[in-house]
């Protein structure tokens, strides 16, 4: 069947068209043959109009009648004549109209269908009730029409009616229950889950509990994270989640869910379905999820970079989870450079610090340097300072020979300024520091470790 309106084609047993929801108004022929069997020409049959002018011609060659009497005799004749065909007809077109009477009557459309119904005659009774369901858009109409359908197996043609009826009464349970029964003769549990979500309807989920699957939750709302938990997903029942991490929909056949989902750097889209211990599949439900670089902070400097006269003591602040590199040659440190544990002493002079953090995950920050020029204002020549450690050594006894001392760094412990010289055999450090006052010339003995002079 094509529709009036668009001509779409339009399924059997739709009363409107899926395209553009135009009613269909559908009328059977009228067959009084079907309409209580009653043959009214059979009727006719049974009073056959006798041929008045014959007989009266035959009456009158035997004997010829005068003029009076004769148009009495026409007058009577024409009289019986409209008896008789009134006797006969009459009948017929008061039955004939009553017949057409119930042929539009959806009252009696709708007992007829209840009739053919219950005798089991569902093919009769489909169409019947598609003519009584075009005479009138009633919700009793509809349901029997759908039950015919049901009877007929026609399960297909029985929802559409029934999906068509809770248009105009949502309201109405005992729709979705036929709704239900038709898909549960399908096996189409689905279909079920459908409708009960559709219906936004929580009594009629917990009457259909069995057909309803909650879609899975997550630990975890989408969204960018540093570092996050693994991903938990939870559903109520004793069925299985299903989950695919590439942002596909899952199915039976995806990665069954058997813990925690770990995320990797960058983005990642969990998409999740529940299936309840009936087979019913939930909807699916996805979270993407931006996981960046927990990549540090650059490491603070104790000391900006610039030209001093007093020194201080060079390195930089950083968390306790973190490790520092540096360089002093100008290149970018990493993490198989020298390791900054605590602050150092001020080269003479130019000098360039690199440093550079690495955070637990392994991963570097930017790269911070400091430039410093170390002009001190000093009364003490360098060379003169560096003699002066050496000879006193000599003169407390100790062989000096094949030794060397140099002027590197500079100190300041608050009250006096220092050179702090290093002691070298060959080319190789002792270990052995000395200062000097770079004003008076006094001379001590440095520890590294402990930034401070001692007595010579």
């Amino acid at each position: 069947m094509q529709c009036k309106v668009c001509n779409a084609f339009i399924p059997e047993g739709y009363m409107y068209c899926p395209v553009c929801g135009e009613e269909i108004i559908i009328v059977s022929d009228f067959d009084i043959k079907i309409e209580d069997n009653i043959d009214v020409a059979a009727l006719a049959k049974t009073s056959e109009i006798p041929d008045v002018g014959e007989a009266i011609d035959k009456r009158t060659k035997k004997k010829k009648p005068n003029k009076e009497k004769t148009v009495q005799a026409n007058d009577k004749k024409w009289i019986i004549a409209l008896a008789i065909t009134a006797a006969v007809f009459i009948p017929g077109f008061i039955i004939g109209g009553i017949l057409i009477a119930r042929y539009f009557s959806y009252d009696h459309q709708y007992e007829k269908t209840m009739e053919e119904y219950k005798s089991g005659d569902f093919k009769q009774a489909i169409a019947t009730g598609k003519h009584m369901n075009s005479l009138g858009n009633d919700e009793k109409g509809k349901i029997l029409l759908a039950d015919c359908y049901m009877g007929d197996h026609n399960y297909d043609a029985a929802i559409a009616v029934l999906y068509d009826a809770l248009k105009d009464y949502p309201e109405d349970v005992t729709l979705y229950d036929r709704i239900i029964e038709c898909y549960k003769a399908e096996n189409n549990s689905n279909g079920i889950h459908e409708l009960i979500n559709n219906s936004n309807d929580s009594t009629l989920a917990l009457r259909y509990s069995e057909y309803v699957s909650i879609s899975p939750t997550f630990s975890l709302e989408s969204g960018t994270y540093i570092e996050p938990d693994p991903i938990k997903l939870s559903a109520p029942g004793d069925g299985k989640i299903y989950y695919t991490v590439d942002g596909s929909n899952p199915t039976e056949e995806s990665l069954p869910y058997m813990g925690p989902i770990p995320l990797e750097t960058g983005t990642t889209v969990i998409s999740a379905i529940y299936i309840n211990e009936n087979g019913i599949v939930s909807d699916v439900v996805s979270n993407t999820y931006n996981v960046e670089l927990d990549v540090p902070d650059v490491p603070q400097l104790l000391v900006e970079s610039g030209t001093l006269s007093i020194p201080e003591l060079v390195g930089v602040t950083a968390p306790e989870d973190q490790r520092v590199f540096y360089t002093t040659d100008g290149s970018v440190p990493t993490t198989e450079s020298k390791e900054y544990t605590t602050p150092m002493l001020m080269p003479l002079g130019k000098s360039t610090f690199i440093f550079i953090a690495e955070s637990s995950n392994g991963l570097l920050s930017d790269p911070i340097s400091a430039n410093y020029n170390l002009n001190m204002n000093v009364a003490i020549a360098k060379d003169m300072a560096e003699y002066a450690i050496s000879y006193q050594l000599m003169s407390s006894g100790e062989i000096t020979i094949g030794k060397s001392y140099k002027a590197e760094y500079g100190f300041s412990d608050g009250k006096r300024v220092y050179y702090i010289i290093n002691e070298y055999s060959g080319t190789s450090s002792t270990g052995r520091m000395f200062a000097v006052d770079i004003k008076t010339g006094e001379l001590f003995r440095f520890s590294k470790e402990e930034k401070r002079c001692t007595g010579f």
